[in-house]
């Protein structure tokens, strides 16, 4: 509950939608954006919507670099934070969705300016959403990103086989090395082993007959061997997962970039252009 009486959650609200619906698009500054105020796709966009940041994992640094390899590629960005925006009716508009959020988290900002408590939970992964995401991959051919945090969805068996994979708990934070790239496969061909500098290891058990293994990952620390990047078609859509992203390190790196900009592209069943 607010304890600024001038300014109310539903100004607030009220406000950003005021916000989005004149920018078309959804950002931490102007809270979130109800489906009715977003401009209908204009003829040839490519749209890109992101669900990210909670309690643990800094929206602010996923966002930008998100919206720096879209926005390179000349497609549309709607990032949001708040789970209950991202409605069944939004994710049908939605030519790629990327999502970096954990099972049961809550949201990690609030809109201010003065709290007695923490807000609670947006709700995320409701059934609504989880069904919303495998109807949209699999009957439309929306493309589907799963970044580190996501895969702990294991609560929801319909998106757990939409991903291929089952998610194996990560360690500690360390130094993560990927490697063993998958040459044959254009996510992945012609990249190099590389270290992020502190991530989580999770790792993927590969569940479905056409999840493809992308490359592997070992912890510096507890010496464990994942499979850290996998892809497979999903009916007529195409979903790609990438497990390190746990701090700022991975969405700063150099290395670690391209295989978003390499993975978007193959998501959306695009030719992939070099990043550089």
């Amino acid at each position: 509950m607010s304890v600024n009486t001038k300014t109310t959650r539903r100004r607030i609200l009220k406000a950003g939608l005021a916000s989005v619906a004149s920018a078309a698009a959804i950002t931490p500054g102007s809270h979130a954006a109800l489906p009715k105020d977003i401009k209908p796709k204009a003829q040839g966009e490519t749209r890109v919507i992101f669900l990210g940041g909670d309690v643990l994992h800094n929206f602010s640094a996923q966002e930008p670099a998100i919206r720096g390899i879209c926005e390179k590629a000349g497609w549309k960005v709607l990032s949001v934070h708040d789970a209950r925006y991202v409605t069944p009716d939004l994710v049908s508009t939605a030519d790629l969705l990327i999502i970096q959020r954990w099972m049961g988290s809550l949201p990690g900002w609030v809109p201010g300016p003065i709290y007695e408590r923490a807000p609670e939970g947006d709700g995320y992964m409701s059934d609504e959403l989880a069904d919303a995401i495998v109807d949209n991959v699999k009957n439309r051919g929306m493309g589907f990103m799963s970044l580190h945090c996501t895969i702990w969805s294991f609560r929801k068996p319909k998106f757990m086989e939409l991903l291929g994979v089952n998610p194996i708990i990560h360690g500690p934070l360390q130094i993560v090395r990927l490697h063993n790239f998958n040459q044959s496969h254009p996510i992945t061909r012609g990249m190099k082993d590389f270290d992020l500098p502190l991530d989580e290891n999770f790792g993927a058990e590969l569940i479905h007959e056409n999840t493809i293994p992308l490359y592997e990952t070992t912890g510096i620390i507890d010496k464990r061997h994942d499979i850290g990047g996998w892809c497979l078609d999903q009916g007529r859509g195409r979903v790609v997962g990438f497990l390190a992203g746990h701090t700022y390190f991975a969405y700063q790196d150099p290395n670690y970039l391209p295989l978003l900009w390499r993975g978007a592209h193959w998501a959306l069943k695009r030719e992939i252009p070099s990043s550089n």
